[in-house]
């Protein structure tokens, strides 16, 4: 073929235009390696996916010729001509995989990089390159290795990225849990088994894994971590148990809800309305235990679970021994939205803790929004909502026409000097006499 001819489909190769690249590529097939490689090789770079697709296609149907080429491409200054080169490379399989390694050339870091793509995209034997690319001394190049392993379905790779999450780097442990993300579940027995002998930095790692599993059968274990952990991984634990919704979880959550550790309470709430299990016999029980926190946060829990059955129960809660346990009650009440409710609740009105007072007012103010006209003839006039305005000294809501604030006693009215009005402090000046303020 005349050279005229093979600067032609050079060109043509290259064309966006469908029937024109193909052409050229057909004519490509009847060349000999050493003519049309070099051509194909000279366009990998283009940035048009289905041109690249078609061109890399046909330097696959010459198999391990193609590979000096491709090999070549991956020193290049060009970085488009590199990464194609590398999804090329990654496509010819692992059948070629020991001649590619015997031409790649030594201790070049950008040909390191790109080879690590490569070998991501092979899988297979490709396991055992990329794994010894795990200890290289370039980081960039390292974690570049650890990504890659997560498009490799081997269980051989999952026991390897495991061992990563022991590594002081942090960025190694959070690149090889990404890629772990994709792959754990084709050896899941090597991470339950890790979670008995991992260190406390990499269970709590294999923890966030296993969680997605929701598998009733590592309900022991995380209950385990909770009791001796550290308290990063108690939090993962709980949240893992929250994800297993049966009635054994649920009990144990329900139990750390009585924790000495206000986080462990809190987390424990969380995981327990994320379980969506509404008015359990357990949580039922907590509130007439004799743990305060148990009760606690039993009432708002069940309070958020918005069955009616457990009203009666609530209103026992308002005349619990501790402050917080009525006003969760008040709370959980409001949130019920039951009418009646009101009776029980403007006696708590006049309860001798300004928190529990507050959430009777909130409360009362719920239902109110359910039923309107009932409250407002139930509620004395100063606690109806609209006669009810912020206090400008502590912001809490106080009887529009009170003088001092109940809560902190600052003065709310003031008189006009003149004349001894009652006036408003935003007034500019007195509605009687007119002096100004």
């Amino acid at each position: 073929m005349s050279r005229q001819d093979l600067s032609r489909i050079r060109l043509d190769i290259a064309s966006e235009k469908s029937e024109i690249r193909k052409s050229a590529l057909a004519e490509i097939k009847n060349l000999t390696p050493a003519e049309a490689l070099p051509i194909l090789a000279a366009t990998i770079d283009r940035k048009n996916d289905d041109v690249l697709l078609d061109i890399s296609k046909a330097m696959l149907s010459f198999k391990d010729d193609a590979l000096p080429y491709l090999v070549k491409a991956l020193t290049s200054d060009n970085w488009s001509m590199r990464r194609s080169a590398s999804f090329i490379l990654g496509k010819l399989g692992t059948n070629s995989l020991k001649k590619l390694m015997e031409m790649i050339p030594q201790n070049e870091e950008d040909v390191d990089y790109w080879m690590v793509q490569t070998l991501g995209n092979m899988g297979g034997e490709a396991v055992q390159y990329l794994v010894r690319v795990f200890k290289h001394p370039n980081e960039k190049i390292r974690l570049a290795a650890i990504r890659a392993a997560q498009n490799v379905n081997d269980p051989r790779m999952v026991s390897s990225l495991l061992h990563l999450l022991e590594e002081q780097n942090w960025p190694v442990r959070k690149a090889a849990y990404d890629s772990l993300e994709q792959t754990y579940a084709n050896n899941l027995p090597a991470l339950i088994e890790a979670l008995d002998k991992s260190s406390d930095e990499a269970k709590y790692w294999i923890i966030k894994l296993l969680a997605e599993q929701a598998n009733p059968e590592l309900t022991a274990k995380f209950a385990k971590i909770v009791d001796s952990g550290p308290m990063e991984s108690k939090l993962e634990a709980i949240k893992a148990l929250s994800m297993i919704e049966n009635t054994e979880a649920h009990r144990i959550l329900v139990g750390y809800l009585a924790h000495k550790s206000w986080i462990i309470r809190k987390t424990a709430a969380d995981a327990i309305y994320s379980q969506g299990l509404g008015a359990s016999d357990e949580l039922i029980s907590a509130i007439n235990g004799s743990n305060v926190d148990a009760r606690y946060w039993s009432v708002k829990l069940l309070g958020q679970s918005k069955e009616p059955r457990i009203f009666e129960e609530i209103v026992k809660c308002l005349q619990d021994t501790h402050a917080s346990v009525r006003s969760a009650a008040c709370q959980a009440l409001g949130a019920l939205g039951d009418k009646r409710a009101l009776a029980p609740l403007m006696t708590m009105l006049n309860d001798e803790a300004e928190e529990v007072r507050t959430s009777a007012i909130l409360a009362l103010s719920q239902i109110g929004e359910r039923d309107e006209a009932p409250i407002k003839s139930a509620l004395p006039a100063h606690v109806r909502q609209e006669n009810m305005v912020p206090c400008v000294h502590c912001g809490k809501l106080v009887g529009r026409n009170f003088t001092f604030c109940p809560f902190c006693l600052g003065h709310l009215r003031h008189a006009c000097r003149n004349c001894g009005r009652a006036i408003d402090p935003k007034w500019k000046g007195c509605p009687d006499c007119g002096t100004p303020i």
